[in-house]
């Protein structure tokens, strides 16, 4: 089903940048940075990291977006967080292109996403910005910026089938084909584990495009 990359290889590609003129310097950096600590992934925690980039990849669509939510019960740490370095790994690639990554909780707090002034920390540049939603707020990444505030899943403008969820947290109100578990105890493995995720990616789509 896929292919099996060594560490060293893994730890290569995060410094053969494809198009990440989009980020800063210092976010670049960053990714390079934690790409080193891939190793401290554990065994176990990998083989389920690879079925969530497998099946990412599997639903990935060259002609459109495929629409990915990350889901919690709160949107306020887990979910905000795992969105945005995914899609910061994505810009890294240059597969931003292929993937509309959301979030959402099961039951929101509107309340400020203290979370978010961590990315400060890894070259992000975040504030608070009045919106159309409560508590949004402003992530500049480098040559753009994405919004963040939170909200519910089921105010999302999609159908029953349409995105492809990951669960962070245990909740019995998903259940279905299109979603995967991938619960989370410590916020501050998500950086790693997202960049794990588009790394492996990345390495999918090079190895289908190959084979074709």
């Amino acid at each position: 089903m896929k292919t099996t990359i060594p560490m060293v290889a893994l730890f290569l590609l995060f410094q053969q940048t494809i198009t990440a003129q989009n980020l800063n310097n210092k976010v670049e950096q960053s990714i390079v940075t934690i790409g080193t600590t891939l190793k401290e992934i554990p065994a176990e925690r990998l083989l389920l990291l690879d079925q969530v980039a497998y099946s990412l990849f599997k639903k990935s669509n060259n002609n459109k977006k495929t629409l990915v939510v990350f889901i919690d019960q709160s949107n306020q740490e887990l979910s905000q967080l795992a969105s945005i370095w995914l899609k910061t790994g994505l810009f890294y690639y240059g597969r931003q292109d292929r993937f509309n990554i959301q979030s959402a909780g099961i039951n929101p707090k509107i309340k400020a996403l203290s979370s978010i002034a961590s990315l400060n920390d890894y070259g992000f540049k975040t504030r608070k910005v009045r919106g159309e939603h409560p508590m949004t707020y402003k992530i500049k990444y480098g040559s753009g910026s994405w919004l963040a505030f939170p909200k519910a899943l089921k105010s999302l403008p999609i159908t029953k089938n349409d995105p492809f969820k990951i669960v962070l947290e245990q909740t019995h109100n998903i259940q279905d084909e299109d979603s995967v578990e991938l619960f989370i105890s410590e916020p501050n493995s998500i950086a790693r584990e997202m960049l794990y995720i588009t790394t492996r990616i990345n390495h999918l789509i090079n190895t289908s495009a190959k084979t074709q």
